[in-house]
């Protein structure tokens, strides 16, 4: 099953359901009979989501086979009444005991999952949760090795080959062609700079090649990672993946294809500024800028996924308007990006100052941007783990263009 969440995850999100079932309830006794009408529209829409949901990932094997018959019973669309019919006083007390017997079968099956949840708890204790076999139990694939570093690490370094290899050789090449225009507008912008004489100012010109880049990165977190490639991702979750695996190794292969153009740009800007420390500087906040991006589109990539696909495609099913607002959402996260790198900036130029050391600051300011990477990486996954926030991104990754799959990032990841 893709997308594996922990049954007391489940529960918990089941449980905050009811809550919400409990106050909707109650307030429409208060409520006209619109307003009524409002919320059940409302619960409508929400069963027949569910229940595309639920069709879309079947239950694993080894189910209970009363679960399963259950589950298919609930599955089965149920036909409304038909609108402004008359209704007597008989048929009302017939849909109250109906709605009576549906809570009392929620009841049961609320005491029923609390149990299962339990008794799925107690088997993950008794069958040693700390052992590297356990990963089979969230569906993941077992990774040889003694130590950690020694079960994810040649993982993590397989899968980057393969997924660097994926990025130069996937049609259509618009990564290589972002990684083209970005270099070009360097260039430009040197240009531009030196046809005007702006370079009188020379200790501005490093912080120009950071605003060059921000074009591919911006890319990278508007059309991110987790559903870029949306089919492929979701066929490596199929395998047994480590979702944090696929944002790693995505992060880093980004990472080796862009830091060199900007280390490029960075490098004439600086030699037109004429200063080493410049360059420095400008390569300890060109990775910086790097890493912050990556981290900030790792948690847009499973709060607000967004697919990869033609403008007429989502005109055509209808999440055009959908699209426009994730996108946005995106853009704005870029801008706080921004402002995360502005307060390092000068913070590692008070320091210089009152130091006199260079060296020092720049490698403080790429270390704390490394560090909000992990963070916010590790807030990314936990996330993940949500199960409202998991079901929107399996669904955007199952509505994803179906493309050539490349065989690398599957075998990268379920390497024994």
């Amino acid at each position: 099953m893709v997308g594996t969440v922990s049954a007391v995850d489940d529960l918990t999100e089941l449980v905050e359901r009811a809550g919400a079932a409990e106050r909707e309830a109650l307030a429409s006794k208060w409520k006209d009979r619109g307003d009524v009408e409002n919320l059940r529209r409302h619960v409508r829409r929400a069963l027949d989501d569910q229940r595309a949901a639920e069709r879309r990932e079947p239950l694993g094997p080894g189910s209970d086979e009363r679960r399963i018959r259950v589950r298919s019973a609930l599955l089965e669309d149920t036909v409304d009444a038909a609108p402004d019919s008359p209704v007597t006083h008989a048929e009302a007390a017939r849909a109250e005991g109906d709605a009576a017997a549906a809570v009392t079968v929620a009841r049961l099956a609320l005491i029923e999952a609390h149990l299962a949840v339990l008794d799925a708890r107690l088997a993950r204790l008794d069958a040693g949760e700390s052992e590297p076999g356990a990963a089979s139990i969230d569906g993941h694939a077992v990774l040889s090795g003694r130590t950690a570093v020694g079960r994810h690490g040649p993982a993590l370094a397989h899968g980057l080959r393969g997924e660097i290899g994926y990025m130069l050789t996937r049609k259509p090449r618009t990564l290589l062609q972002s990684l083209a225009i970005s270099l070009a507008l360097g260039l430009l912008y040197l240009g531009v700079i030196r046809l005007f004489q702006w370079d009188t100012k020379a200790h501005y010109l490093p912080y120009l090649g950071l605003w060059t880049v921000s074009v591919v990165m911006g890319g990278a977190v508007c059309l991110n990672a987790m559903s870029f490639d949306g089919m492929r991702v979701r066929a490596a979750l199929e395998s047994g993946a480590r979702l944090w695996h696929l944002l790693i190794t995505k992060n880093l292969a980004l990472i080796c294809l862009v830091a060199p153009i900007g280390f490029v740009i960075s490098a004439l800007l600086s030699w037109r500024a004429g200063s080493w420390e410049a360059f420095l500087r400008a390569c300890a906040l060109m990775i910086s800028f790097i890493v912050l991006w990556l981290g900030v589109g790792n948690i847009a990539s499973v709060i607000v996924p967004i697919r990869d696909e033609p403008i007429w495609r989502r005109r055509k099913d209808g999440t055009l308007k959908q699209f426009a607002i994730v996108f946005a959402v995106s853009y704005v996260l870029g801008y706080v990006v921004n402002l995360m790198l502005i307060v390092r900036i000068f913070a590692a130029q008070e320091w210089a100052q009152r130091s006199g050391i260079i060296i020092l600051p720049a490698i403080f300011v790429v270390l704390s941007s490394i560090t909000m990477w992990v963070l916010l990486t590790i807030v990314a996954v936990a996330l993940s783990q949500q199960p409202k926030v998991r079901r929107g991104l399996m669904k955007e990754l199952a509505d994803a263009p179906a493309e050539p799959l490349a065989p690398p990032l599957e075998k990268a990841q379920n390497t024994t």
